[in-house]
């Protein structure tokens, strides 16, 4: 009988160190899945820092501060049918807000931002620091919305001009 009882413990220990190598298999086949995954992450949210620069916006509508819409050329003091403010992202992380006609000097206003989620946080040139609030659909910005003198003005971004 004392042989026996060898063998039945000998049997225990051999199924010990495969039981241990299916959880260090599955271990490490989670931390591989979880690095993909922080890579993914991490690649989107690089990309996502990147996605204003080279762009241009034109703004299309403004409310005032009791929420009723306004025409935009009311919030930028003009008389023009056809004005608009333009907002630009250049390659580098800055931004030139230009809101008035005129002497580029009097409406021109820039600075750099950063992209976090929903909102750009933006500091201006003479160092006041606010947000662009981002709307998104399908992944892609598709209007920008600021305040400015009293009033929420939303951008939305400029077709490219055909050549012809």
């Amino acid at each position: 009988m004392a042989k026996n009882t060898k063998k039945t413990a000998v049997q225990q220990t051999k199924k010990k160190p495969r039981f241990l190598k299916i959880i260090i298999g599955t271990a490490v086949a989670l931390v591989c899945a979880a690095a993909v995954v922080l890579l993914v992450i991490n690649a989107h949210t690089e990309n996502a820092k990147h996605v204003l620069r080279n762009t241009e916006w034109k703004s299309v509508s403004a409310l005032n501060a009791s929420g009723d819409e306004v025409d935009v050329r009311e919030v930028y003091n003009v008389r023009y049918s056809q004005y608009q403010g333009k907002l630009t992202f250049d390659s580098e992380n800055g931004f030139e807000l230009w809101l008035r006609p005129g002497d580029p000097s009097d409406g021109t206003h820039s600075g750099k931002y950063e992209i976090d989620g929903d909102k750009a946080n933006v500091t201006f040139d003479e160092g006041t620091d606010t947000a662009f609030a981002l709307t998104r659909s399908e992944g892609e910005i598709t209007r920008i919305e600021l305040l400015y003198d009293g009033y929420t003005v939303a951008f939305v971004k400029a077709e490219p001009e055909k050549t012809e």
